[in-house]
């Protein structure tokens, strides 16, 4: 049991307890991730109980469970372990499911991830990991939430968070979510196509095109809870898209099974991350509409088309997202959704038109594969229907893009900077190898085994699209719409420790001692003043709220200075006038830098998000103006002065 007091031994046993058990009874790895990464996710639920157990005692007794999984693995229906590694049905699992995740894992976790200011894996490892959430964070039972969900105390528990920013434990968790996740693409693609190839296209296809538009998925997705998320809905789907592959009506029984395992794992998925909920929906319909295709049904085309026009009905009389008018305000050239009337209706419609920020071509394929297949789905002499269902996706979801009444289920129901996501629920990653296969299928039976000069379209296609990806294309001297991601993995580690975390770090003790002697400090609307990016690293790890951190919609210098210090640059005119806005804003610390040292980011080059020289720009704020002259006169005091930093403390006025 010493064992077990170690870091990482519960996630070494959340790990191998499922695997192990899903191995040696023989479980298909659908069952053995919804077992292990659902457990994380229902786990948090004993919390919310009435009297329950605390999250702490709720997520303990996962080793308890993990242990009767282990004894279940050892001990009930005991196998030779010689004869049970003899088994020739392991190989093509192990090659086609577990080693490209694997692979892809190790990779990722040797080579690191990217934690820069003001990226999102910034943002996630600095705010949700760097302090232990078991003893702050409430689950919320019925609605996603960013800061609170499962995922984040999940890996708090599993890897056993510190306080300090660690890129290393961040790359092992980088690594964590690329397993889970590629673990459930490639065993649903080994199921549809049985391939092993293709399993490893998959593979491929996910890293180069996972991200938010021109963002590599390596610096932006990997530490978030989508792919958990992701991983638990693909595991949850395969029962129902295995049923599509028959060859006849399986019985409502049956369907329904498949349904409700798909439902539950889209529940808990959902408090993973919020985008998941939309991949449940998405497959649950194409999934019925692919049925009816397969079984035509007069009755339940009555019923599914009485509960879409219902559906519709509801969602066309909830108001429109509040967040969507404040779209009209950014230039026409940055808006990500655009309005138009029809029939006296107001529509709104997404299309990313950030000059670096377009369409994916992963879904461009995957838009033209599906209309191949749908073109030519009446000829099919066998259909294979979990592949129409995949076929539907893309299609479906340029629906809730465009489509008027279809997409009030995106711009009523997420945020309207949110929309692009739903391209990850058109599962390109796992679509276009299916809908590749199925195509080469149709066309061998069509050339009747011989060779077809369709098939050297397909294997272009697909090389072509790999190209793409994987190689930057500049037009005059600009990324053009198809950015490779390939280009960030360029960006060494060592090159980004301006802007990570790791020179402000140091501080986060002395500042930690302040509020520890310090009482009046704790609470109360009062703030720590500095420049954006300290305010972000120190901001949830010591007592005072930062008056700015990272706020997307104030990056830059000249915005930081009107959107996040209102008045201060007059304010430093006057100790009076500086006094009183100190006052006003509940400055009790403030934290200087001595100097900025000059930092380019190649991955806002790369992607326009934000300006390359961000930080080094924060040294024209008025903040860094200010001496310790002026802010003694003001009632402050240094008393700390390291690591290129000056920590000043207000000076309690004595009472009268």
């Amino acid at each position: 049991m010493a064992a077990l007091t170690d870091p990482f031994a519960p996630l070494l046993l959340a790990i191998a307890a499922p695997l192990l058990w899903g191995w040696r009874w023989r479980r298909p790895t659908w069952q053995v991730l919804v077992l292990g990464v659902g457990s994380w996710g229902a786990i948090g639920w004993l919390s919310l109980l009435p009297g329950g157990p605390s999250l702490r005692q709720s997520y303990g007794f996962l080793v308890g469970f993990d242990l009767v999984l282990v004894a279940a693995a050892l001990v009930v229906r005991p196998l030779r372990w010689r004869q049970r590694l003899a088994d020739r049905s392991l190989g093509r699992p192990l090659l086609a499911v577990l080693a490209p995740a694997l692979v892809c894992a190790v990779a990722l976790a040797w080579r690191g991830v990217i934690l820069e200011f003001p990226s999102d894996g910034f943002v996630y490892y600095a705010t949700y990991f760097g302090s232990d959430l078991l003893d702050t964070v409430r689950l919320d039972p019925l609605r996603y939430s960013a800061p609170a969900n499962w995922f984040f105390t999940a890996a708090s528990y599993l890897f056993g968070f510190p306080e300090a920013l660690a890129p290393g434990r961040a790359s092992l968790l980088a690594a964590l979510n690329t397993f889970l996740v590629l673990l459930a693409s490639c065993q649903l693609s080994l199921r549809l196509t049985g391939k092993v190839a293709l399993c490893w296209l998959t593979a491929l296809l996910f890293l180069l095109g996972m991200g938010h538009q021109n963002f590599s998925f390596f610096h932006q997705i990997a530490l978030n809870g989508t792919l958990p998320g992701l991983a638990l809905v693909l595991a949850g789907a395969t029962p129902l898209l295995g049923v599509l592959q028959g060859a006849t009506w399986p019985g409502v029984r049956r369907v329904g099974q498949a349904t409700a395992v798909l439902l539950v794992a889209g529940y808990i998925a959902y408090h993973a991350h919020g985008v998941t909920a939309f991949l449940t929906v998405n497959l649950l319909i194409t999934a019925t509409v692919a049925s009816l295709a397969l079984w035509p049904s007069r009755q339940r085309l009555v019923g599914c088309a009485a509960g879409a026009a219902l559906l519709l009905l509801a969602l066309n009389r909830l108001p429109w997202h509040p967040r969507l008018e404040s779209f009209y305000a950014w230039p026409e050239a940055m808006r990500f959704v655009h309005d138009y009337r029809l029939l006296g209706h107001r529509f709104f419609y997404f299309w990313p038109s950030l000059p670096v920020a377009t369409w994916e071509p992963v879904f461009l394929v995957a838009l033209a594969f599906s209309g191949v297949c749908l073109w030519l789905w009446r000829s099919w002499r066998r259909p294979p229907g979990a592949v129409l269902a995949l076929a539907l996706l893309a299609p479906l979801v340029l629906m809730e893009w465009w489509a008027p009444f279809v997409n009030d289920l995106v711009f009523k129901l997420i945020e309207p900077d949110s929309a692009y996501r739903l391209v990850w629920t058109s599962l390109f990653w796992i679509s276009i190898p299916a809908m590749a296969w199925a195509l080469d299928q149709r066309w061998r039976v069509g050339s009747h085994g011989g060779p077809s000069r369709a098939r050297g379209v397909l294997i272009a296609t697909l090389a072509g699209l790999i190209a793409v990806l994987a190689f930057p294309l500049e037009l005059r001297g600009r990324p053009n719409v198809f950015v490779s991601k390939v280009s960030h993995l360029l960006t060494p580690l060592d090159e980004v420790r301006q802007a990570d975390g790791a020179t402000i770090e140091p501080i986060l003790g002395s500042l930690r001692e302040l509020c520890d002697r310090n009482p009046r400090l704790e609470g109360n609307g009062r703030t720590l003043l500095s420049d954006p990016y300290v305010g972000a690293v120190v901001g949830t790890r010591q007592c005072l709220a930062p008056v700015a951190a990272r706020d997307i919609t104030k990056l830059a210098a000249f915005t930081v200075e009107s959107g996040q210090y209102p008045g201060l640059r007059l304010a430093l005119g006057s100790p009076a006038a500086l006094r009183a806005w100190l006052d006003d804003h509940g400055v009790d610390l403030v934290v200087l830098r001595e100097a900025y040292t000059p930092y380019m980011s190649r991955i806002a080059q790369a992607s326009n998000h934000w300006q390359p020289d961000l930080i080094t720009s924060y040294a024209d704020l008025s903040l860094n103006s200010l001496t310790t002259a002026q802010l003694q006169r003001v009632g402050f005091r240094l008393v700390k002065q390291e690591r290129g930093l000056r920590i000043y403390l207000r000076t309690p006025v004595a009472p009268r």
